[in-house]
């Protein structure tokens, strides 16, 4: 902890050099959390109160929680969707076990937060540091390295206070309050683990029946060829009782969601834009080759790049080889297509021999300025005491250290780091390549000078400089056009989603029909990109049927879109659900059919042909398990695996389960003797009541049901 604090006075330099790693996490848009929400539009409501200003809190930290862990400064729309997925998950259970812990007089209070903060931090420097701490550090260590990570974390607080570190400290305190959330379920857990009482006869019961089969088994698929002419029905009267048995189960939608329907016109270029834009791309490498390089990425507004690059720097597939194998320093590129989407052209001007990291050793010296008010050296006395220490460590190599104990009262490995020459400034490092190992180099920073000492680097690596010039493979204006007014022409020609679907095929344009679309998804059934047609399809003035205008998709492709089913949070009606179950009921009843067919073949054959027959795999030596999962039982599923249990050894026999037929033959079944003391029992039904697994979605999905809970996040998105 001691090396923690004499870090903390190093806040220039932590700002200057770990800010250039940081650049583009600090950097992120974050205009989408900034949109200011009337109180007639309320997004979403927990027991009746308005969530909206905490959601939006929320969801801020959780993005720049995602950068973090991601390493990333934007996302896309399905990335985008996920983080709203689990911002809004933990406001739920946030919210509701507050509640219920403030019933209980075990609320989770602010100093008890604040307390979490410091054992967090505390624990890694022990054997069993804080999960969420550590993955926090070690993404971050990732980009900025362990010491530097450790300087931080002492000093995060400050991170808030800085819009430079904003991010970073939104991030930070996502972890807390996602530990927190954990804290508070382990406490409600604990009371719901010790509430529960299971009796003898219940657990001696559950020992006598849990019993161990050892089979022969194929699953037959109703799929089959041999089994097309097998159909099964069922009646109007059937489905109606199923859904009145099972309505208030199966039939409740927890988030309203919609049934959106998607003709596409893609947007490509045609082959007269090809054409041109392959014109127009070796019309300027002519003008390239033949001119100043500096002068040509003036005049095309492109930066003259001096990184060098080592050939492992090179994303782009095959491009490594062309600038270090195939192409000599001071030749050109000529122009290339790259997979249909860009073409390049350029020219290899420079090549060195460079390490990849230097180790310094650094002294700050800030001075005051309108970022440091407090400071009180000026500009010119920290430009001379630069000067002065140089002038003293390049007279004696080792005096930095020393040095440093008088000016931020530290120790030896509280201030070197390894800069990589990508992410540092240009200018700083090559001023460090300048300098030999154990000589000193003065940056002038803004805010402040760093006297820095080069300890040891990285053995040379074959480095590159060039430039690059890109050109996207696009469709032109004309022809963006004519394919918006082929998508205008359809959305006019349609009434309903019905006729979308009819007529596109008809005209050979392609669909998506995605089923159960929830509001803030992205996504389309495959089709990615889709929030704009999302947001439409849940305004509040949209209803089934309705017909969107074209919508321009990430430049894409233009959709027109149909609402076919909307719905409502509630339990849904039987109409909306009908063809549903009179799917999942004809599945049942094909498969019942079949396993009567298969039994009638058994009685003139054996598995092994009806294997064949059938296109099955039979298998030997399967163990079954009476109270086990689908996972521990081959994927056999509850409905069959009871009467499974019931059929005598020896004997073959078809056996349908809701989807599947499971031909078994039993061949030895293991008698379950309960446990002294029905100890493995109990534990058994503890695990399967109220185990991790199982508590935490049981509980809290009851727990949110009750919580009465009001979600128009689509209006995230909407004025």
């Amino acid at each position: 902890m001691a090396a923690i604090g004499s870090i903390r006075k190093h806040g220039v330099a932590l700002m200057i050099i770990i800010g250039i790693a940081l650049l583009a996490f600090i950097l992120g848009d974050l205009s989408q959390v900034t949109r200011t929400f009337s109180n007639k539009n309320v997004m979403a409501k927990i027991d009746g109160k308005s969530v909206d200003q905490e959601y939006r809190t929320l969801y801020d930290q959780t993005t720049s929680l995602f950068r973090l862990l991601q390493n990333k400064s934007s996302f896309d729309e399905n990335e985008t969707a996920q983080i709203h997925q689990t911002t809004w998950a933990s406001l739920i259970q946030e919210k509701i076990l507050d509640k219920q812990l403030a019933a209980l007089g075990l609320s989770y209070s602010s100093d008890m937060v604040e307390e979490l903060k410091s054992e967090m931090l505390a624990s890694l420097n022990t054997q069993q540091p804080n999960q969420y701490m550590m993955q926090f550090a070690q993404a971050l260590a990732n980009q900025i390295g362990p010491e530097q990570t450790m300087a931080v974390l002492s000093n995060i607080e400050e991170y808030g206070k800085d819009e430079r570190g904003k991010d970073l400290y939104n991030a930070y305190l996502a972890i807390v309050r996602y530990a927190a959330l954990g804290e508070k379920f382990n406490r409600y857990n604990a009371l719901a683990q010790n509430t529960l009482y299971f009796s003898d006869p219940l657990a001696k019961q559950l020992g006598e029946n849990n019993k161990n089969a050892m089979v022969t088994m194929m699953v037959v698929s109703p799929e089959a060829p041999a089994f097309k002419d097998i159909t099964a029905s069922v009646s109007d009267k059937e489905i109606k009782d199923f859904y009145n048995t099972h309505k208030n189960e199966l039939f409740v939608v927890t988030e309203q969601n919609r049934d959106i329907d998607v003709a596409i016109f893609p947007i490509n270029p045609s082959a007269a834009d090809l054409k041109a834009i392959e014109d127009s791309v070796r019309a300027d490498y002519a003008k390239f080759s033949t001119s100043d390089m500096a002068a040509f990425c003036t005049e095309m507004n492109r930066n003259l790049d001096s990184t060098y690059y080592k050939e492992e720097d090179i994303v782009l597939e095959g491009l490594d080889s062309i600038l270090f194998k195939a192409t000599a320093v001071g030749s050109f590129i000529e122009p290339f297509e790259y997979e249909n989407s860009r073409w390049y052209y350029g020219k290899v001007f420079g090549a060195a021999e460079r390490p990849d990291s230097i180790h310094v050793a650094l002294i700050e010296l800030p001075y005051k300025n309108s970022q440091n008010q407090n400071e009180t050296r000026t500009r010119k006395e920290a430009a001379a005491l630069a000067d002065s220490l140089k002038a003293v460590i390049t007279s004696n190599q080792n005096s930095i250290f020393n040095l440093q104990r008088d000016y931020i009262a530290g120790e030896r490995t509280d201030s070197t780091l390894w800069l990589p020459e990508r992410g540092t400034i240009v200018e700083l490092y090559n001023g460090l390549i300048g300098t030999p190992n154990g000589g000193v180099y003065v940056y002038k920073a803004q805010g402040g000078y760093l006297v820095l000492q080069v300890l040891e680097r990285t053995a040379p690596v074959s480095k590159r400089q060039f430039v690059l010039f890109d050109y996207p493979i696009n469709p032109s204006d004309a022809t963006i056009s004519q394919i918006k007014a082929q998508a205008t022409e359809f959305a006019a020609s349609i009434n309903n989603a019905e006729e979308l679907i009819s007529k596109a095929a008809a005209k050979g344009i392609q669909t998506v029909r995605g089923t159960g679309v929830p509001s803030m998804s992205a996504s389309i059934g495959q089709l990615q990109s889709c929030r704009d047609i999302v947001s439409w399809a849940f305004s509040d003035d949209v209803k089934k049927d309705d017909i969107s205008d074209v919508i321009n998709v990430d430049k894409m492709f233009f959709a027109v879109a149909a609402v076919n089913n909307v719905r409502k949070t509630g339990t849904q009606k039987f109409e909306d659900v009908k063809a549903d179950i009179e799917a999942m009921m004809t599945s049942e009843k094909k498969a019942e059919a079949i396993a009567e067919k298969v039994n009638k073949d058994l009685a003139s054959s054996n598995m092994e042909t009806l294997a064949t027959t059938y296109g099955a795999q039979l298998r030997d030596s399967v163990r079954l398990v009476f109270a086990g999962d689908m996972y521990q039982n081959s994927g056999v599923d509850g409905k069959a695996l009871g009467t499974i249990f019931s059929l005598p050894t020896n004997k073959p026999t078809a056996v349908s389960g809701k989807n599947m037929v499971y031909v078994v033959d039993v061949k030895q079944v293991e008698k379950a003797t309960p446990t002294n003391e029905l100890y493995l029992e109990k534990n058994f039904l503890q695990n399967l009541l109220v185990g991790r697994e199982r508590n935490e979605s049981t509980i809290l999905n009851y727990l949110t049901k009750e919580a009465k809970v009001m979600d128009n996040r689509n209006r995230f998105y909407q004025n």
